[in-house]
């Protein structure tokens, strides 16, 4: 019985932010106009459909009424996941990518400045959501964690473009890549209370960088059908990742993934009522296909 209402929990949640997502669609229509190609309007709302949501995932597993308003939650999901479509239409783009969520890439489909256009009006959409929902206290940790991901981005494009660079440097790069949206979120989870925002923080720093290396992984040992996206590319655009290196093997990269997820639930050992949910997220929703052992 519990767990079926865990899962409506989920599922309500999930909906709700989901929702909050399709009302940036109407606008957007509304902006690109009437007169607009019917199919181009039908393959941009394609592209309104959610992928994994783990930013949105992690926020169900670390939300608590006491701490954050439920509606205040579900715009704060809303407008990660937004920047994360809008990365990955700018992503796509610059990788030549053909491939997204087991379809074409959208730059396929309305070519390469539709999609980073489209891209640069999911930025500016997200930032009009936090303003519009009253979230101003929000705004400039948004922001910030929003130019911490564009600049790791420049610094891996053009500081370590074709260099091999050494394990820590890797590692950060995942970080500054994609640990700030699931931050933002794990952040806004801690409502007031600074002590507990700034560890729910770094949970989520730790766990996109976590992700971000399984990613890497992925994209040398995956295999597109399964994956669902174009795969190769950092290799093609020599942009050096951990599982790139020589001396990186599989094994020792699954040993850095798995320490920082264990770590991540260290982290919160004096608020122990987050832990049963973030484990549970961390085995059913983010590594999932890595089987990885939280207990080892």
């Amino acid at each position: 019985m519990p767990l079926i209402e865990e899962d409506t929990t989920q599922s309500h949640f999930i909906e709700c932010t989901v929702n909050k997502i399709k009302s940036v669609f109407e606008t957007i229509s509304t902006d690109i106009g009437e007169s607009a190609d019917h199919e181009v309007v039908s393959t941009i709302r394609d592209q309104f459909s959610p992928g994994k949501m783990l930013r949105t995932q992690l926020g169900f597993a670390l939300f608590q009424e006491k701490n954050t308003e439920f509606n205040s939650m579900i715009s704060t999901c809303a407008a990660t996941e937004l920047i994360h479509s809008a990365t990955l239409f700018h992503d796509d783009v610059i990788d030549c990518a053909n491939l997204r969520r087991g379809q074409p890439s959208l730059w396929r489909e309305i070519g390469a400045a539709g999609a980073v256009l489209l891209g640069d009006l999911f930025f500016s959409s997200s930032i009009q959501m936090l303003i519009e929902g009253g979230e101003l206290n929000k705004v400039s940790s948004f922001v910030n964690k929003v130019r911490e991901v564009c600049a790791k981005e420049v610094v891996h494009e053009l500081v370590y473009h074709g260099r091999e660079i050494d394990s820590e440097s890797c590692i950060r790069i995942a970080r500054g890549k994609t640990g700030p949206l699931f931050a933002f979120v794990s952040e806004a989870c801690g409502g007031k209370d600074t002590k507990k925002s700034s560890a729910l923080a770094e949970v989520g720093y730790r766990l996109g960088t976590a992700y971000q290396l399984a990613d890497d992984l992925m994209d040398v040992v995956g295999e597109e059908d399964v994956i669902g996206k174009t795969l190769g590319t950092d290799m093609k655009r020599r942009k050096f990742t951990l599982a790139q290196g020589k001396d990186f093997s599989e094994a020792f990269i699954l040993k850095q993934i798995n320490e920082l997820c264990i770590s991540s639930l260290e982290l919160l050992w004096e608020w122990p009522e987050y832990l049963p949910k973030l484990e549970l997220y961390i085995v059913k929703e983010l590594l999932p296909f890595l089987k990885l052992d939280l207990n080892n």
